[in-house]
């Protein structure tokens, strides 16, 4: 995870990880990077199913950091 542009910053990591679309999830929010990381990564293991995402939400703005799905696999966004 790109930590040079948020490091400064009030930022809140958040994990969703949905059993089916507009189905039931399973959220967290951390402080950390890392931890939210190993989250995403515990949780796609244990829970995964259809669709995960790990974003940054800093000064009111939402962006995405990893994304999951079924069909298409990990992917990883930049953080700038």
């Amino acid at each position: 995870m790109d930590r040079t542009v948020l490091e400064d910053q009030d930022v809140a990591y958040e994990v969703e990880l949905r059993f089916r679309p507009g189905g039931p999830a399973i959220l967290g929010v951390w402080s950390n990077p890392e931890t939210a990381d190993v989250k995403f990564t515990k949780w796609l293991g244990s829970h995964g199913r259809d669709d995960a995402v790990l974003t940054a939400t800093a000064d009111g703005e939402t962006r995405p950091v990893k994304h999951w799905t079924a069909k298409g696999g990990p992917q990883v966004a930049g953080v700038a």
